[in-house]
C-alpha cells in the first residue's frame, strides 16, 4: 500500500521542530507500508547560504522525504500551493500512484492534496493538531485558511483528529465525515526510569513548553507555587523550554521569581532535547501544565510513558484522559491558581507519607494509546477501511 503525505507542517532546516509531531506519525507506519513526504516551506530570499534553482526552490530529498523551499514574499500561501502541484506532476512523470493521501493539518498543503487526490482518483484523510479550529482562544483561520480548510475537511473520506474535543471543532466544517481520533506519539526515549523514584527530599515539580504566558500561563503557575510554599510545601519546580518566542519571557519570569521569594525554588533551564526532558521527567515527581488552551499536548503524554502522574489543567482533549482516570494524575481548572497551590501541596503531603501514585499503572496507560506501534496500527486500520 502506497501512502502520500502531505504535511503542512515538518521539520526543516530553517524550523528543526516544527511539525515533530507529524514526523513521529509518519514513521509510526510499519515498513508494510509505502511512505512517501511531501513539505514545502517558506525560507529567505537565499536561504541557508545555497543559491537558489531555476524553478525558484530549494529541494532536499532523503529517504522518501521531499522537502522544497520556496521564496518567503507574498502571495506565499499560492507559490506554496504550485510547488506542490509541481512536485506532483513530477511524480506522476515517474510514474507514482497512491492509494492513499494523508493530510497532516489543513494549511498550505490542504488545496494541493485535495487536487491530487482527486486527479488521482484516490482516498483523501486528514490529520489535525490545529489550534487555530478553536476560535475562542484568539486564533482563528484567515479567509484563505478557512476556505483551503472547508475544502479538505469536506473531501476527506475520514477525520484523524488527535482528541475528541479537536474533532468537535473540526466537524463543523463537515459534521457528516466519519472521524477517528489517532493521538500523538511518545518517542522511544520516554520511559519509566531506571531506579524508582524515592520518598526523600523536596516534591520535584517539572514544567515543559514554550513558556508563552498567554498559552502556558507562567504567571499564575509560579503564584500558585508561592502559594504552596507560604502552605508549608516543600517543593521545587524545573522549567524547560522556550525556544521560541516564550524565551523572550524568562527575564520577566526570574524577576518575578525573586519577587514572589522563590529564588531557589524555581530554575529555568532553557531548550531541551526529548532526551534532557526524558531524563528530567525521570528526577519528578509530577509535571504540572498550567495552560488556558491545549488541543492534547504531546508532552502529557510523555510524562504518562514515563510514569509520571500530572497535574493539569481541563483543556482540549486533556478530561478525555484525566478525567476518565484519575490515577493519571490531578485535573484542574484554568486560571484556578489556588486549586493548583492545593494541588501541590496534597501531593507534597503524600509524598513525604509514602503515599505516590502507581507509576506502572500510568506508564502502561500510556504504551497501550502512545507509543508508535499502537498509533501506527490505527493509522493502518484507517487506510484499509477508506480502500474497502
Amino acid at each position: 500500500m502506497r501512502i502520500l503525505h502531505l504535511a503542512s507542517w515538518y521539520p526543516n532546516r530553517g524550523h528543526v521542530q516544527l511539525g515533530n509531531f507529524v514526523q513521529r506519525h509518519i514513521e509510526s507506519l510499519s515498513n508494510g507500508l509505502e511512505s512517501r513526504v511531501l513539505h514545502v516551506w517558506s525560507g529567505a530570499k537565499v536561504p541557508f547560504g545555497r543559491a537558489w534553482t531555476a524553478g525558484g526552490a530549494m529541494a532536499a530529498v532523503k529517504d522518501d522525504v521531499h522537502i522544497e523551499y520556496v521564496l518567503n514574499l507574498p502571495p506565499l500561501r499560492s507559490r506554496i500551493e504550485r510547488c506542490y502541484m509541481r512536485i506532483y506532476r513530477q511524480l506522476k512523470r515517474e510514474g507514482y500512484r497512491p492509494d492513499v493521501i494523508h493530510l497532516h493539518n489543513a494549511a498550505e498543503a490542504a488545496k494541493p492534496a485535495c487536487r491530487m487526490a482527486q486527479n488521482w482518483g484516490v482516498p483523501l484523510v486528514v490529520s489535525e493538531n490545529w489550534t487555530a479550529y478553536h476560535g475562542e482562544h484568539g486564533r482563528t483561520f484567515r479567509r484563505n485558511e478557512q476556505r483551503a480548510v472547508q475544502m479538505a475537511l469536506e473531501m476527506a473520506s475520514v477525520h484523524l483528529p488527535v482528541s475528541e474535543h479537536l474533532g468537535r471543532a473540526m466537524a463543523r466544517y463537515a459534521p457528516d465525515v466519519r472521524q477517528v481520533v489517532v493521538p500523538n506519539v511518545v518517542e522511544s526515549v520516554f520511559c519509566p526510569p531506571a531506579e524508582s523514584r524515592g520518598v526523600g527530599g523536596a516534591f520535584r515539580l517539572l514544567h515543559v513548553s514554550s513558556l508563552i504566558d498567554d498559552h502556558k500561563d507562567i504567571t499564575g503557575m509560579l503564584y500558585a507555587m508561592g502559594s504552596a510554599l507560604r502552605q508549608g510545601a516543600d517543593v521545587v519546580l524545573d522549567c524547560w523550554g522556550g525556544a521560541g518566542s516564550g524565551g523572550g519571557e524568562v527575564s520577566r519570569y526570574e524577576s518575578m521569581v525573586t519577587d514572589l521569594g522563590l529564588d531557589g525554588r524555581v530554575s529555568f533551564h532553557g531548550a531541551a532535547s526529548s532526551e534532557q526532558v526524558a531524563e528530567a521527567m525521570g528526577k519528578a515527581d509530577a509535571f504540572v501544565l498550567f495552560s488556558r488552551y491545549e488541543n492534547l499536548p504531546c508532552v502529557l503524554l510523555e510524562a504518562w510513558m514515563t510514569g509520571l502522574p500530572t497535574l493539569a489543567t481541563d483543556v482540549g482533549g486533556v478530561r478525555e484522559h484525566m478525567g476518565l482516570n484519575p490515577k493519571l494524575g490531578t485535573l484542574l481548572q484554568a486560571g484556578d491558581r489556588q486549586g493548583l497551590a492545593e494541588a501541590i501541596v496534597r501531593a507534597a503531603k503524600n509524598k513525604t507519607e509514602g503515599n505516590r501514585p502507581d507509576s506502572e499503572a500510568i506508564h502502561e496507560y500510556a504504551s497501550a494509546r502512545f507509543t508508535p506501534k499502537a498509533v501506527g496500527l490505527a493509522f493502518e486500520e484507517v487506510y484499509r477501511s477508506v480502500l474497502d
